[in-house]
Formats: C-alpha cells, structure tokens, sequence
C-alpha cells in the first residue's frame, strides 16, 4: 500500500487499475456522499492517489476535489467519474425525495348537498418533491363525511363555506382543503303570508322562498298567477315578491296566490272581506203615510265593492213630517206620520260618519172618520136559525133553533137533529116565526153588504186590538190567535169577509175572540159571503153568513143565520149577552 500521484501516466509509477468507491449509493436532496478513489499498480494496492480528477458526469449534482458529491434538490441519478492518467472510474448515486414536508390536497370544490367528491393528497418534502403516502382523510368543521382511507367525501345538508374542513395527514404532517357547500336543486316554494286576510281592493305583497330537499334555501325567480281568483297579479309577474290586489267578492279563496318555477309551485290562502262602508243608502226612498201611520225604514252601508256592511248610523227627522224616536240607531227606525199633509223632502236621514242618506215622506189628508155600522137589526128570538137543516150532536145550546123550510111537502124539507146535543128553548121547522125570522135575516144580510168599508184587514188578525168599526177583508179570512174587540158597552163592531162578486170564507181554527171595555158580542156582527167554519175557537158575535156556518168544539156566544145549512159538533153555545 503506497501513494501513487495520477500525473505519471507513463513512467513505471503508472496505475494499472483504478477503481471508485462506494460504487453505487443512495442519498436524499442536498445530501453528500464521500467518493474515494484507489488502484493497483503490477499487482499491488494503491490506496492514495494524488492528482485524480472528480466530476459529476451524468444527472446532477457537484462534487468536490476530494471527492464529496452533493445531491442536487430533485431526484433521480448521478453518475460521478474519477481521472487519474488514463485511468477513469464511475460511482452511481441515486438521489431519493426528502422526508414528507407537506402535503396538499385537492381539489377546494363547491358541491351541492349530498353530492360526492374524491379527494387527493400529495406528500412533497422540503424541496418539493413528491414523497410517496397513505394519508388518513377526516373532515374538521365537518361540511360532511368523508371515508378515512379513500378519500371520497358525501357533502352534508348544512350550506355554508368550510375551509381547511377536509384534512389528511400522514404521521405528524397534513394537508386541507376548503368545501363550499351550496343547496340542491330546488325542492319547494313557500309562499308568505299564508294564510293573509285582505279587505276588497286592497293589496299585499306576498313572498315566495325556495328551499332544497334539506330546507336551504335556494335562490329563484318564480313566476306569479292567481290560481282560485280573489284577486288579481299584474300579468308577467317574476321575482321572489309579488303584489296581490284582493277583488271586490268576499270569501276564501284556497291556495289562490302562486308562485311557480318549472315544476315546483308553493301557494297562499288569501280570505277576502268587505271594505269599509263606502255608501249608506235609505229605504223606501219614498213613502206615502196618513197622518198617525208608521213606516219603517231600513239603511243598508255597502263598500266600494258593493257588499254589505255592518252600519250603526243616527236616524233623524230634518224637514218634518213626523217623528223617529230620539236617540235612534241601527239599521232600522219607525218614522210616525205627523197630523200636516205635505210633501216632506229628504227628511227621514241616517248617517254614519260622513256617509248619509234621506227618505222622502208624502203624509196625505186625514181622512174622514168611516160610518159607523148600521144599528142591529131586532134581536131574533132563535139561537141558529138554517134555510133547510140544523144538526147539532155531543154539544149544547141556550136558546132556539129554526129552520126556514117546513115539513115535506115542502121541498127541500126543513130539519132539525139532535144527538146528544140538548136544546134549552124550541125547535121550529118552517113554522110562521121561524120564516119571518128568516127573512128578517136576509134583510139584515142585505143591509150588512151595502154598509161601506172602513178600514181593510189582511192576516190572521193574532194580538190585535179593535176599537169599535166596519172592517172588511176583501176575501177569505183564515184567523188563529187572540182578537180583542175593546170599547163601550154601546160600540158597533161589523167584520165583513168578502166583497160583491168575490169569495170571501170565514175559517177561524184556535181562534179567540176577547171582549174588554165594555163591548158586548151582541153588538159584534159577522157578515160572511160564503160558509162560516169554526174549529176549537171560542167565538163571539153574530154571525151573517151566505152559506153553510159550522162549529167543532170550543165555545160560541152569539146567534148564527145561514142561507144553507148549519152543524153544531161539539160546541157549548150562549147567548151573546151570557155572562
């Protein structure tokens, strides 16, 4: 062993082998390894040379005089010669990557929720280089799940930005990424406010908010309509907002209010009320009264629409004519005639606010006191007196009875017949006093129907009170219910039921007729064109009756005349002045 310097290359110093170690080695970026050279020279070893030479002839890297290679900063393969005379010799140097300095991860995506996305992870050392690794994957912040060996990330339901929410590490480096999680596609509309309560012609902005299946919401730009009317959009209505104006017809109008985009829809109830009142009209607009009469009149208030609405107005009397009582309101109010004709203009008024209306009222003439009626004609000395038959059974009367017609052979023959019915005073059958009676009764028909009309009357006369007078029904009467006939002991009272030429029948069913002040049923007369029928009543007075008379139980006070026949079922009858 023995130095040996490289310039001799000739001479008898010269190397016969040269050699380069270590022949292959492995190192990192900018590590160095220590290169030696040695030989032989005839046979033996030469273990110091002076002079060789060192370079870096393949890949990169330096190397020094001595023989110190430096790896460059990227990987891969350097070859390094040693010269010494003409004498070379390799070493192979393999450069490796770095221990792992970072690790990056892709990509940073924006992802619909539940939507997937495979994650990288690239290791790098100190100088950039890739470093081979098997990161674990785990999410921070979490915007969903991810699987730890894969890499491959669900998005969550949650919206929003995450950053450095998807880490992966691998020992004690690691790497994120950002997620920004954004809505899916468009699940519902919701349309506020539902539901909405508008009066007519007024108007609402409602609004529409889309979301996704997980609730976020999500931008859009519906179109509007009116589905189930109530109101109107304007045409061509887009946007989240839209201005609803409710129609003129109350009432609820179900999911009406829509807004649409492609194939998802969200609705609102809107209920549609009356307005305020915008007019307030009286009826009747005119009447005609006679002095002491009523009418009533009636405000209705309706909004623009023309609803109906609920009015408290002020009734008044402004230009005469009569009276309303003070202090009046509501939708109604009993105007009383005054005693002074006249036309009184606009004079019955309610207003409410600055709403108002007026009524005309005509209040004509007093007019002149009707007749009285014609006095009675002599009391008859019969009970009932019938043109052919009487019939009485299971009642009783006080007094007599009569037919006009006779015994056979008088045609139709006269009769009277009793069952069960007993009859205090006489039954006569065509007898000198029964026929005079009889004619006397169609004196006092005839004198009844000529007697002139006060006053008309029309229903079933139930809780009325009747001063002394001629009252006419211009045809059938049908009577239930009380009457009371109130006045002296001397007042004439004649009820006429029927006109000249027209039917008129008296029907009285749980009809009661009650005296007070005095009056007696002897002064009270039933002038009747047609039949007279009597069910469960307890009626008063004389009856002058056209055609058949009938009584069904109750009670009767009076005398019954008919130009046919007369039935007593079942009746207790009186005198008219019995007590």
């Amino acid at each position: 062993m023995f130095t040996l310097a490289c310039t001799d290359a000739t001479g008898p110093e010269q190397l016969t082998t040269l050699t380069l170690t270590p022949a292959a080695s492995t190192t990192t970026p900018t590590g160095q390894v220590q290169l030696t050279s040695a030989g032989t020279r005839a046979g033996s070893a030469v273990t110091t040379i002076v002079g060789e030479t060192y370079a870096v002839t393949s890949g990169g890297g330096t190397v020094s005089s001595s023989g110190r290679f430096t790896a460059p900063t990227t990987p891969g393969t350097s070859t390094v010669t040693v010269t010494c005379g003409g004498l070379t010799a390799t070493a192979t140097i393999t450069v490796t990557a770095g221990p792992l300095a970072t690790i990056t991860v892709t990509p940073n995506p924006t992802l619909q929720i539940g939507a997937t996305q495979q994650f990288t992870a690239v290791g790098r050392d100190a100088f950039n280089n890739v470093v081979a690794i098997t990161p674990v994957w785990s999410t921070t912040n979490p915007p969903g799940t991810i699987n730890a060996s894969t890499g491959l990330f669900t998005a969550g339901n949650t919206t929003g930005t995450f950053n450095a929410s998807v880490r992966a590490t691998s020992g004690t480096i690691f790497g994120t990424a950002n997620v920004i999680v954004i809505p899916g596609p468009l699940a519902t509309i919701t349309v506020t406010p539902n539901p909405d309560t508008l009066a007519i012609r007024t108007g609402r902005t409602f609004t529409a908010v889309g979301r996704d299946a997980a609730g976020n919401v999500v931008a859009i730009n519906p179109t509007w309509s009116v589905a189930n009317g109530g109101g109107t959009i304007p045409a061509g209505t887009m946007g989240q907002t839209a201005v609803f104006t409710a129609g003129d017809v109350p009432g609820t109008y179900t999911n009406t209010v829509r807004a649409t985009q492609g194939t998802t829809s969200g609705s609102a109830t809107v209920t549609v009320i009356a307005g305020p009142a915008a007019t307030l009209v009286v009826t009747p607009e005119t009447t005609t009264l006679a002095p002491g009469a009523t009418q009533t009149f009636t405000a209705v208030g309706r909004d623009a629409g023309g609803n109906v609405v609920t009015i408290n107005p002020t009734w008044t009397v402004v230009n005469g004519g009569g009276t309303v009582p003070a202090n009046s309101m509501g939708t109604t109010v009993v105007f009383t005639a005054g005693g002074t004709a006249g036309t009184f203009t606009n004079t019955v008024r309610a207003a409410q606010g600055s709403l108002a209306d007026s009524s005309t009222v005509i209040v004509t003439a007093a007019p002149p006191p009707p007749p009285p009626p014609p006095p009675p004609p002599p009391a008859s000395p019969f009970r009932f007196i019938a043109r052919v038959a009487f019939t009485c059974t299971n009642g009783s009367i006080a007094g007599s009875v009569a037919t006009n017609q006779g015994p056979a052979p008088e045609a139709p023959p006269g009769s009277v017949t009793q069952t069960l019915c007993p009859i205090t005073g006489t039954t006569e059958i065509g007898t000198p006093a029964a026929k005079q009676a009889y004619q006397d009764f169609l004196v006092a028909f005839a004198a009844a129907e000529a007697t002139a009309c006060g006053t008309t009357l029309t229903g079933t006369l139930a809780g009325q009170i009747l001063a002394p007078g001629v009252y006419c029904f211009d045809n059938s009467a049908t009577l239930t219910g009380t009457l009371t006939l109130s006045g002296p002991s001397t007042g004439q009272w004649l009820f006429k039921i029927g006109q000249a030429g027209i039917p008129g029948a008296l029907t009285g069913t749980n009809f009661d007729v009650v005296l007070a002040g005095g009056a007696s049923a002897c002064n009270v007369r039933w002038w009747v064109r047609q039949a007279s029928t009597m069910n469960t009543s307890n009626f008063k007075g004389n009856i002058l009756a056209g055609a058949g008379v009938s009584f069904t139980g109750g009670t009767y006070k009076g005398n019954a005349s008919s130009q046919e026949d007369v039935e007593v079922t079942g009746t207790a009858v009186t005198a008219c002045d019995a007590p």
